[in-house]
């Protein structure tokens, strides 16, 4: 069974209710973030056929115990969890306007995932992810680790390609989380220079590195050394780099669109669990495609989905 680890920070998720009796704003309590995103659809696809690890520090809250059982509950293995004393997970809101587009407010400065591979369980958490075929981490999962934690999990990575493995990474870049623009850059080229398969999304490549279209994308995050690209660009086509050839496959518009929250990462997972399967580019991209319209049609990071036929 192929086996993967997904690095980086889960927090509470607060959205609004669709219906409030009242005057006051009413909101319901999920668990959410950008890798853990993609670790539940991950699960929720494969049902068991890939062995999904989410590897993060929580504390030792009821919330943190709760988030765990949560994950086991959705198929995703929490044998790597970190809990940390006296911590307590980030948390976050999702606001979204009229036509479902999202933003955040975020309370995580002192998220205990921001300890990765820095405490005394950074040897036993280097030796279980060494196990494992996959790795995937992304941008966020970068900008909140301290620069010591981040050259370890830089390190990890070059370890475990030596040995086989291969690397999953978006870039997922939130100006808020950088020192500056040039810190950013830096450190997510060494993690493409790092990656066997970059999921990025031309917004963010366009922001950052004012890629003035998806060919240039590709063409630098190629000369990086990645092997295979899925470059996302919203509503508009998926852009792809394999094995030396470029591709541009159109995206099938959503009939519904309630919150795009979400939506990237659960097209990684879907991506990902077909590509992992044995499927071919083209159709690992439509199956990708399916799972994210379904995401999108419904309020909150974390929905029920059913997984498209392989």
């Amino acid at each position: 069974m192929t086996s993967i680890g997904i690095i980086g920070e889960c927090m509470v998720e607060l959205f609004r209710a669709e219906a409030s009796a009242s005057q006051d704003e009413l909101f319901k309590k999920r668990f959410g973030g950008d890798t853990y995103n993609t670790a539940y659809y991950l699960a929720q696809c494969s049902q068991g056929a890939i062995g999904v690890s989410y590897i993060t520090a929580l504390g030792d809250d009821s919330l943190s115990d709760e988030m765990i059982t949560t994950f086991a509950t959705a198929g995703v293995q929490t044998d790597l969890i970190e809990k940390i004393s006296g911590a307590v997970p980030g948390l976050y809101m999702i606001q979204t306007d009229d036509h479902g587009e999202r933003s955040f407010l975020y309370w995580r400065s002192q998220a205990p995932a921001r300890q990765l591979f820095q405490t005394a369980f950074t040897e036993q958490l280097k030796a279980g992810l060494m196990t494992k075929d996959w790795l995937c981490f992304s941008g966020i999962t970068l900008a909140i680790l301290y620069p010591e934690g981040r050259e370890e999990l830089f390190q990890l990575c070059r370890d475990f390609r030596s040995k086989g493995g291969k690397v999953a990474f978006d870039s997922n870049y939130r100006p808020r989380l950088w020192q500056d623009r040039d810190e950013a850059k830096y450190v997510l080229n060494q993690a493409y220079s790092l990656c066997d398969l970059a999921l990025p999304s031309y917004d963010d490549e366009k922001l950052l590195f004012d890629q003035e279209d998806t060919n240039q994308s590709i063409q630098r995050i190629s000369k990086l050394g990645v092997d295979e690209i899925i470059l996302k660009n919203g509503s508009d086509s998926v852009t792809s780099y394999s094995d030396g050839e470029v591709q541009v496959f159109p995206v099938e518009a959503a009939k519904v669109v309630k919150d795009t929250t979400a939506a990237g990462d659960s097209f990684n997972a879907g991506y990902l669990w077909a590509r992992l399967s044995g499927k071919s580019l083209e159709n690992s991209i439509t199956i990708a495609g399916e799972i994210a319209r379904q995401v999108i049609a419904q309020q909150g990071a974390i929905v029920p989905i059913i997984a498209p036929a392989l």
